[in-house]
């Protein structure tokens, strides 16, 4: 999962720098820091929200199933 973070991370930096290419010295300066926050901390984020939301069900469907 790491991996597709990584990748996924590099692919968009990728996609920037050729948004950007008549003017590269705009990126010369890599984000590392913010990059890695972001791809640790939407995991976690997600991780999070699953684990409070886990096994609870809406209350349209939390009823008794009517015959």
């Amino acid at each position: 999962m790491r991996a597709q973070i990584g990748l996924g991370t590099l692919g968009a930096y990728i996609g920037l720098a050729a948004g950007h290419s008549r003017q590269l010295d705009t990126l010369s300066r890599v984000p590392v820091l913010e990059l890695t926050a972001i791809g640790a901390g939407v995991p976690l984020i997600a991780i999070m929200a699953g684990w409070l939301l886990a096994g609870r069900q809406p209350p349209a469907i939390a009823g008794r199933a009517q015959d």
